[in-house]
This record gives structure tokens, sequence and C-alpha cells, in this order.
């Protein structure tokens, strides 16, 4: 589950996306991509649904472009 999430934090899918299906605020994201919250230290209640958001879009996940 960690492992796919890091992948959701990390792909060039935009916080506000990510925002509006999970209801996780954009600033938390950003925080959290940004390292300010480790991935380790979000609530649980967080993690099941960046989780789902990530099963729900994996085909979209890409590794943001350089």
């Amino acid at each position: 589950m960690k492992e796919n999430i890091r992948k959701l934090i990390e792909s060039d899918i935009t916080g506000y996306k990510i925002n509006k299906e999970t209801g996780i605020s954009e600033s938390n994201i950003s925080r959290i991509r940004s390292g300010k919250i480790e991935l380790g230290s979000i609530s649980l209640d967080n993690a099941i649904k960046l989780h789902e958001f990530y099963k729900k879009h994996k085909e979209d996940i890409k590794p943001p472009q350089a």
C-alpha cells in the first residue's frame, strides 16, 4: 500500500484532482509531496483514501516529466 501511495504522490496527478476525489486537502497533499509530512505519518483514513484513489487511477499514474 505504501509503495502505491508513494507512486501517486510522486505522479503528475494534480493535488486538486486528488482532493476532489478523496477529500484530503490540497495543502496536506502538498505537504506530503514536499516532505513536510512523512508518508509514514499520514492517518490511516488518508492512507486508505489515497490507496483507493491509486487503485482507481493506476493506469493514469505516471512519473512526473523531468
